[in-house]
């Protein structure tokens, strides 16, 4: 826990951006990632969450952030778009394959403002990466939440662009987008989409956890009839998003967004699951967060920045 005296300190405001990157089984992309990242000490790597079944990592950053637009660089924007360059050259999407749905190589960014900051702030900074990446990278560009002028949800779009259709046997995706042409027009960068890369989806909104929750069970259509009954979309608990993803070869998991965690939390979905289970007959085990609470990734940002700075410390 962070003590009252930290926690005056960081009362400058603090920016969180989770990175989802469609690889985890490239052990050589992963390092090249990881090591462009490290040239911001600013912005440091908090937490790192992999998935070889899903063939999937997140990674979660925190910076500071300025009160105000300035001049200078965003150590946190330029964290995040050193590691996105790395990705695109160190992964080709045509040869990826995994049970997690994706877009593109680096599918998924999403800011978050944590203690003091705004959500305005964490939007502006969401604004300038698809800039750089959709002008710069000229890689397709969608943004959602803060970040889009009439608020889009990331489920939106992913709806538009075929995101939830497995693309092969086996509940399985494989290769990047089967037409140069989207459905759905970019924000930033170009309209027509290279199979190597894909399209990239960067957002900003208050704070949101996934919590996944395995069934014992490779029945995916009885998997997805619980992950409908459980979302809010289906009818289900408010502000849940849920979605039935095969995981391994004798289970299935109800994959969840958790809009406002504070209201609806890891808990209550993993008691909704196991009723809904129970209707099939079917066992249920303990799910799990893929991330760190905000408290968490606030104490190890303030432990890695202090090493940093004992380590420039005694080099000087």
């Amino acid at each position: 826990m962070c003590s009252k005296e930290e926690r005056k300190m960081l009362k400058s405001m603090l920016g969180c951006c989770k990175v989802y990157i469609s690889e985890s089984r490239n052990r050589f992309a992963l390092e090249s990632i990881e090591r462009a990242a490290k040239r911001f000490s600013e912005a440091p790597i908090v937490n790192k969450f992999e998935d070889e079944t899903y063939n999937r990592v997140g990674y979660t950053l925190v910076s500071k952030l300025a009160p105000k637009p300035s001049g200078d660089p965003c150590p946190l924007r330029m964290a995040v778009l050193a590691m996105v360059k790395a990705a695109f050259e160190t992964i080709d999407l045509e040869s990826h394959c995994g049970s997690h749905p994706r877009l593109g190589v680096v599918d998924h960014i999403c800011f978050h403002p944590l203690l003091d900051a705004s959500l305005e702030q964490v939007a502006g900074v969401a604004n300038s990466l698809a800039e750089d990446v959709g002008s710069s990278l000229q890689v397709p560009t969608f943004l959602y939440g803060a970040a889009h002028e009439e608020r889009r949800t990331l489920d939106s779009i992913r709806r538009e662009l075929g995101y939830f259709k497995p693309n092969s046997s086996g509940e399985q995706w494989v290769g990047g987008p089967k037409s140069e042409y989207l459905a759905l027009k970019p924000d930033k960068g170009p309209l027509q989409v290279t199979q190597e890369k894909g399209v990239v989806v960067i957002g900003a909104t208050r704070w949101v956890d996934n919590y996944n929750v395995p069934i014992h069970s490779t029945d995916i259509a009885v998997v997805r009839r619980i992950s409908k009954r459980v979302s809010g979309r289906g009818g289900g608990l408010p502000s849940v998003q849920a979605m039935a993803l095969a995981h391994g070869e004798s289970v299935t998991e109800v994959a969840c967004n958790l809009l406002e965690p504070q209201e609806v939390g890891g808990d209550r979905v993993q008691l909704e699951v196991e009723r809904l289970a129970k209707e099939e007959g079917l066992t249920v085990g303990k799910g799990y967060f893929t991330d760190h609470s905000q408290e968490k990734l606030i104490e190890r940002y303030l432990q890695t920045v202090s090493a940093e700075e004992k380590r420039n410390k005694n080099l000087g």
